[in-house]
This record gives C-alpha cells, structure tokens and sequence, in this order.
C-alpha cells in the first residue's frame, strides 16, 4: 500500500531497500550508531516490519520503524540528524508510525533526547535498561552452543517477553548458548537475548559467553545488582516506555535484551 505525505518543504513516505544506505547514516549521525549495525537493523525492520522517513529536498533527515507481534508492536531506529532535532520533525514523524500500527501494546526503548519526545505521545516509563561491558569471566563446562533455536527456548521467551517473537529470534544471526533452564544469543560481540529461570543458570551463560568473545549485555533494572557482582561496568541506560495496555512480561526471566532496537 502506498504512504506518502507532504508537508510544506518536508516528505514522509515508508523506507524501500534503496533507501537503507542513507537511512543508517541518519542513525549513525543522530546517535553515534555504528553504520553496518544499524544497516542491520534497519534490514530486521524492514523484513519484519514498516519504517518511516522523513526528507527534505531529497535528504533523509528522520526515521522511525516498528515491529508487529500479536499482542505488541516494538518500535525502533528512531532518530533525528542533529541540525532538524528539536523542530518538531520527530514528534510529526512518529505521529504517522503511530497511525500504522494497530496493537493494543507499543514499546520501546527511549534514550535521555527522547524521553520528552515520547512522553508527550503518551508514552509511560516502565523501568530502565542498562548497557554494561562485560569484563573478563572463566568459562563454565555445562553450557551448550547451537545455530538453532529449540522450542523450549521460544517457550522460555514468550514468558519473558509477552508474546510471540519468533520471526525475530529466528532471523537473529548468532551463536545460541543454552543450559538446562536458560538460553542466550551471542552475535556480534554482544549476548542478548538471555532468558534463564534463575541467576546461577544466567551466570553460566554469561561466562560462557564471555569466553566466546562477548563484551556487551543489556539488562533491566532489576538485574543490575547480579551484573555488577560479575564485574559488569555500566556504560549507558535508556528508559522502556509503553503506550496502551500493560503487557504480560516476566520480569524474572528476563537477564539480557536483544538490542535497543528491538528490546
């Protein structure tokens, strides 16, 4: 279905694969992102969901994308180059992904900038997400490693998550560690998702993990106290906000997200 809206010298129309170039350097100019990493979550996006940009005369200055689940959608990449922030370029822009999404449940992940953005859509905080580096851990003998996820695992994070997110777990390209009771994803240097029943389980994949090149987690605010007693150095925190209803998530499950972009 075609979208296309044109106010004054500003276009919002939904982002196509030959836009994806200039859309991540947005990203990487508005939040210091790195260009392959938000390529490739522009690509999740994209395959999985709807994304919105904004331009003037030809330039992409703004974007915005979701993903649909069945009960929540996740929005993400949301940004602003510098020099158009704060004239209102954003809020327009996800008012327009707002009307396209048609969940009962909408979440993302806000940084500092974009708290007052969000909170003026409506948005509420739930509770905070905290990016810590990971230092160096000895590994632990009863974890398993995997390149395919198991039912048990897709179970496990429907508890945690409150629905359904196979189609990303399933595209995410990653080494899949796993215990009895527990898994995680460990791609590109950073462990996440890590859904476990309990902290020892989490621990030893985090070892695990730590041995195998990872040096990232992000975890929620309830598990900051179990990171920083493994040495885990905090690096940055955004705030997890929700429009709508309140969404059935297990809290106790939940060790490590997968990205800020897709929670």
């Amino acid at each position: 279905m075609s979208f296309l809206i044109i106010l004054h010298n500003m276009i919002i129309r939904k982002i196509k694969r030959e836009d994806l170039d200039n859309a991540a350097k947005v990203m990487v100019e508005a939040m210091n992102a790195n260009l392959e990493g938000a390529k490739i979550t522009f690509n999740l996006f994209l395959e999985l969901g709807e994304c919105l940009l904004a331009e003037e005369e030809g330039e992409i200055i703004a974007t915005a994308c979701y993903i649909p689940y069945k009960i929540l959608s996740w929005i993400g990449n949301v940004a602003v180059k510098p020099r158009y922030q704060r004239k209102g370029y954003g809020k327009r822009l996800m008012s327009e992904l707002l009307k396209l999404i048609s969940t009962k449940v909408i979440r993302l992940d806000s940084t500092t900038e974009g708290y007052r953005l969000y909170r003026s859509l409506g948005f509420i905080e739930e509770y905070e997400t905290i990016l810590y580096e990971l230092r160096d851990l000895k590994g632990s003998n009863n974890v398993k490693t995997s390149d395919k996820l198991e039912d048990w695992m897709m179970d496990l994070d429907k508890k945690a998550f409150g629905d359904d997110r196979g189609k990303l777990l399933g595209r995410i390209n990653g080494l899949i560690l796993y215990t009895q009771g527990g898994y995680g994803i460990l791609s590109r240097n950073i462990l996440g998702p890590l859904v476990a029943e309990d902290d020892f389980i989490a621990e030893s994949i985090i070892r695990k993990a730590v041995e195998l090149g990872a040096r990232i987690i992000i975890t929620i605010e309830d598990k900051t106290e179990f990171i920083e007693d493994l040495g885990g150095r905090r690096l940055y925190t955004c705030t997890r906000m929700m429009l709508g209803e309140s969404i059935n998530e297990n809290r106790s499950l939940i060790y490590g997200i997968y990205r800020y972009a897709f929670g």
